[in-house]
């Protein structure tokens, strides 16, 4: 009997001992992605069904819910998240944001497109079609001003407001250096890259995204509004 019990005793305290060792360890991320702004947006479907009543439909979006959305937070994933909550301040300067109220439109898929669909709810051929199906497009009339730039387009459905953000990887990065973090990305994908030149790297990396958070380059994203923009309707 006095076994029986010392072997349940065991077991408690195992599974209690491996649940709080995995609440302490899931998602954990550096200490600095928590002190990156928020962004507040509204969602239809939280009322439609039930989830949230209409007078609390207010969700915050933090970095860490990119990251996990991503997998990653690097410095594109980083100035999409600045780029979009700039843009929408822009679009919504006294009004908190509605999903299915904002299309976007960029000049071709990336990790800014990715993280301007998940924030502001734009699907390209899928979604509630009442919603938000079919507001995420690409668009190659929009051209980039120069080199190492990558142009979006947000605008309103309600009044078909729209601006323009323009993100400048070379306010970050000189074109060598881009160049260089990209092979080494590449060696650690094929495994080449050493233990010590991995750490270097990826403290440098990390060191980016902090500065775009937190101390964000000045040109690195510009937002100017657009008098008149057609939104492509290839999609549909």
């Amino acid at each position: 009997m006095f076994k029986k019990h010392l072997l349940g005793i065991t077991f408690l305290v195992t599974l209690f001992t491996a649940t709080g060792s995995y609440s302490q360890t899931t998602n954990i991320w550096p200490d600095f992605y928590n002190q990156a702004p928020t962004i507040k947006i509204k969602d239809p479907m939280a009322v439609l069904v039930g989830s949230l009543p209409e007078d609390q439909n207010t969700l915050i979006i933090h970095l860490t819910d990119i990251a996990l959305y991503s997998g990653h937070v690097c410095p594109g994933i980083a100035s999409g998240y600045m780029l979009t909550r700039k843009a929408l301040q822009a679009l919504y300067p006294e009004g908190v944001p509605e999903r299915g109220q904002i299309r976007v439109a960029a000049m071709g898929p990336s990790d800014l497109m990715d993280v301007a669909s998940y924030i502001t709810g734009a699907r390209s051929f899928y979604g509630r079609d009442e919603i938000n199906a079919y507001d995420l497009v690409v668009d190659t009339n929009l051209k980039p001003q120069q080199a190492g730039t990558y142009v979006i387009v947000f605008q309103r459905k309600d009044n078909g407001q729209a601006v323009k953000a323009v993100f400048n990887k070379f306010k970050l990065m000189a074109p060598g250096k881009v160049k260089n973090m990209k092979n080494f990305f590449k060696r650690v994908l094929e495994g080449k890259a050493s233990a010590q030149e991995k750490t270097k790297k990826w403290a440098k990396v990390q060191s980016l995204v902090k500065k775009i958070l937190l101390n964000t380059p000045e040109g690195l994203i510009e937002i100017t509004p657009l008098k008149k923009y057609d939104f492509p309707e290839s999609a549909k």
